[in-house]
C-alpha cells in the first residue's frame, strides 16, 4: 500500500470528484432531463387529445 502525502491525497479525492460528477453530467444527466420532459409533456397531449397527428 502506498501512502500518499497528504497534499497529494487530497488532489486524487478532488480528481475522482471532478471526474464522477463530469462523467455523470456527460451522460444520465441529460437523458434524465430529457425524460422528465418529455413524460409530462406526453401526458398533457394525451390528455388534450392533440398530439402530432392530430394536426
Amino acid at each position: 500500500m502506498t501512502v500518499l502525502p497528504p497534499d497529494q491525497e487530497k488532489r486524487t479525492e478532488d480528481l475522482v470528484g471532478h471526474a464522477a460528477v463530469h462523467i455523470g453530467g456527460i451522460t444520465p444527466l441529460p437523458w434524465l432531463l430529457g425524460y422528465g420532459t418529455t413524460r409530462p409533456v406526453r401526458a398533457v397531449r394525451a390528455r388534450r387529445g392533440g398530439g402530432a397527428s392530430a394536426g
